[in-house]
């Protein structure tokens, strides 16, 4: 087999193009051993994680209460939960120690400078195949330049921003499952068309292309599998649910809020009915100009976001942010109602995750996010002030908190980013 910068791999009629190897140029034969995932999922008392980022962040010194513990005053932007704070914790001084700028606010759920694989995605590696869709992006009508989640390869998985195909999708009608059975309806894998060719390229490249090459052979299966699962689950009844969709999709950037108030409800039923284990949601923030309560704003979002300190700007900043949570606490007191299988709460064994990867827009700063973990049976109901600026490794991280929510759902990970503790004693 010739050696060339663009190489493919043919067999039987299948062909299948390769990353770049460094075989085909200059680089270190290192070989490194990626570590493995050992997993404790069916004993595991949290079943299910959704993660919600606002893309613009809030106000912080409107968003953290004064005093800490369990006696704090709720703030202004927080006070639609007021009925809900036993159901949640809130963190102040929690970030990755990441980069700032817009460009880097993709570290929300990786931890990272450049973006790695992120909590929802590692979380549904190990519980994705419990359910009909492994995990789901979501967003309110165009996410804009906002991206969460990410495959451990770092490439960001699209959001469904429509609440329309979201429900098909979620509930599809027959005729729509005869049609994706007969797109799936091929179960061979191309892989094994081109295995002798395959074989014959390992011996021939280095020993970290070899693993390279099986690290991307085994996406290549992982795509398979789900294509496969996808047909499996053709099979099974899709749930019938009493839902009525809007006579449109309010995806116009001015209707983002609206259209993020149907997202929830959906989100919610696609978690009662086990469709899925695993959601995220990017609350878009753009230059969209929002009507609230029968008032139109003097300014864009994004506008009102470089606020410059300006009093009045930061009161309509403010009556975003706190709709936005109005339409969290709506989503909360929802998976508070529904029940699971066995007759639990879906908030109890759901853990919900809420901020953002913005600390302060208008200065383009991402630490001292703005977060708050609900649900899951966690010991909640206080505001945890973290001293940021104790010396390094002396302090949880925001990894720490995903590496408590990932332990609660029986995802063992010894480090995520820069974190290597976990915040287990805030919460357990």
């Amino acid at each position: 087999m010739k050696l060339n910068r663009r190489l493919f791999l043919r067999g039987a009629g299948a062909t299948i193009a390769l990353p770049p190897l460094e075989s085909f140029g200059s680089g270190s034969l290192l070989s490194k051993t990626a570590p493995s995932v050992d997993s404790g999922i069916s004993n595991a008392p949290v079943k299910r994680l959704v993660t919600i980022g606002t893309y613009l962040g809030f106000h912080t010194p409107s968003w953290f209460p004064k005093e800490t513990g369990t006696g704090y005053k709720i703030s202004n932007v927080l006070k639609p939960l007021e009925d809900m704070r036993s159901e949640f914790s809130l963190f102040s001084g929690l970030d990755h120690r990441a980069p700032n700028g817009h460009k880097n606010w993709s570290n929300f759920l990786t931890g990272k400078g450049t973006p790695g694989i992120s909590l929802d995605q590692i979380v549904a590696r190990e519980v994705g195949h419990q359910s009909r869709f492994a995990s789901l992006q979501v967003t309110c009508g165009s996410a804009g330049e906002g991206r969460m989640s990410f495959t451990k390869e770092g490439i960001s998985l699209p959001s469904i921003g429509r609440p329309s195909v979201l429900y098909r999708k979620l509930f599809s009608s027959d005729s729509d499952k005869a049609r994706m059975d007969y797109i799936l309806q091929s179960n061979r894998s191309a892989l094994d068309l081109v295995l002798d060719e395959a074989r014959s390229l390992k011996k021939q490249v280095s020993v970290r292309d070899a693993q390279k090459l099986d690290e991307y052979f085994s996406s290549v299966r992982e795509v398979e599998q789900k294509v496969q699962k996808q047909r499996q689950w053709l099979k099974v009844p899709t749930p019938k649910v009493d839902f009525k969709l809007p006579a449109y999709d309010p995806v116009a950037p001015d209707l983002s809020l609206e259209c993020e108030a149907i997202m929830y409800d959906l989100m919610a039923l696609a978690l009662e009915t086990d469709s899925t284990r695993v959601i995220s949601l990017l609350v878009p923030g753009q230059g969209q100009v929002f009507t609230i309560e029968g008032e139109k704003l003097s300014a864009g979002y994004h506008g009102l976001s470089h606020h410059g300190n300006d009093p009045g700007k930061i009161a309509e900043f403010n009556q975003v942010g706190k709709q936005q949570v109005t339409n969290f606490g709506h989503f909360l007191r929802s998976l508070k109602d529904k029940k699971d299988v066995h007759g639990q709460p879906l908030l109890d064994t759901t853990a919900v995750f809420y901020g953002s990867g913005m600390g302060d827009a208008n200065t383009h700063n991402n630490s001292r996010l703005p977060v708050l973990l609900a649900g899951g049976e966690f010991r909640h109901g206080a505001h945890h002030s973290i001293d940021r600026n104790k010396e390094t490794g002396a302090t949880p991280l925001l990894g720490d908190l995903f590496l408590t929510i990932m332990e609660s759902m029986g995802v063992e990970q010894e480090r995520f980013a820069k974190a290597s503790r976990n915040m287990n004693d805030y919460l357990l």
